[in-house]
């Protein structure tokens, strides 16, 4: 059975039919604060029994969120692959998070179906912002779940580098 959000959505931003939830987070972004656990921890969480399924039953704003975050969540794990420490991994981090990457609407978007194109630019620069903040934080979570406090690989995580959730990648 897919594990869904439990993440309530309401009183939430939504941009591009996504849930634009609170975060467990020193990252500064748009994104309000939360002392609980968040979508971020969900995907976190959720990816590797969710990454074993090739269907997902979206049931809300915060599913859409949490399907992207796990897409994200394969995306990281495929750089650490080839990362042998720590320190390496946390300087990935970083880097990915400052490459572009689609949005909503855009020519190869990978959850086309998925989410709406945005209305307005506005629309857009919320979802685009609100994203760029949650993918620098799972970075530095994944580092953490990653690699052991020795620097070393974990290999119980890393051998869902090859997975692809819902059979797409970003």
């Amino acid at each position: 059975m897919v594990y869904h959000s439990v993440t309530s959505a309401e009183g939430s931003p939504q941009a591009c039919s996504c849930a634009l939830l609170p975060l467990r987070t020193n990252v500064r972004g748009p994104a309000s604060i939360t002392t609980d656990t968040d979508v971020v921890d969900e995907a976190i969480n959720y990816f590797r029994a969710n990454v074993l399924f090739r269907n997902f039953d979206v049931k809300g704003p915060s599913d859409k969120m949490l399907v992207y975050l796990t897409l994200v969540v394969g995306q990281y794990l495929q750089r650490f692959q080839a990362i042998k420490t720590k320190a390496e991994a946390s300087k990935a981090v970083f880097q990915l998070a400052l490459e572009p990457f689609l949005l909503p609407g855009d020519a190869g978007f990978v959850l086309g179906g998925h989410l709406t194109t945005p209305a307005s630019r506005q629309e857009s620069e919320a979802w685009r912002s609100w994203v760029k903040q949650a993918r620098e934080e799972m970075g530095l979570r994944l580092v953490e779940k990653c690699f052991t406090a020795s620097g070393e690989p974990n290999k119980y995580w890393l051998a869902f580098a090859c997975r692809k959730f819902l059979n797409k990648q970003l």
